[in-house]
């Protein structure tokens, strides 16, 4: 299986069509076989696309995404999971953990373990925490 995540620095980029780098991780089961970074810079947002599903990438795990993208790579075969963020590693890890959900926002570490929690999806509270926006 190919995983692709698009990062900026160490971290999963907020955008997929704007990131520098694509890492691409290619696994035998639950471990990292290879893996291997690709500049992204130069490409345009169809380029971006074709890139992915010519390298034969599975899923794409990103921040980020227009429903148009997400269209386009699902009729390719590629699962997305989108609206994560983080260090690309700690991603990665919860991934290959089996724990990553769309929505996840992972940080830091604590005692035991990360902090990572699910966004609230059901729309913003206004300022007294009451109500939406």
């Amino acid at each position: 299986m190919k995983i692709a995540i698009p990062i900026f620095g160490t971290r999963v980029s907020p955008r997929f069509d704007v990131c520098p780098e694509l890492w691409i991780v290619e696994l035998r089961g639950r471990k990292v076989e290879k893996e291997e970074k690709l500049s992204m810079e130069s490409l345009n947002l169809h380029q971006r696309l074709d890139h992915l599903s010519s390298r034969g990438v599975d899923k794409l795990i990103c921040g980020g995404i227009d429903h148009f993208c997400i269209d386009h790579l699902g009729e390719r075969g590629v699962e997305v999971i989108h609206n994560v963020a983080g260090e690309a590693g700690e991603v990665l890890a919860l991934f290959l953990r089996g724990h990553l959900r769309p929505e996840f926002y992972c940080e830091g570490k604590r005692r035991r373990g990360l902090y990572c929690w699910r966004r609230r999806v059901q729309g913003r509270r206004n300022m007294n925490g009451r109500g939406k926006v």
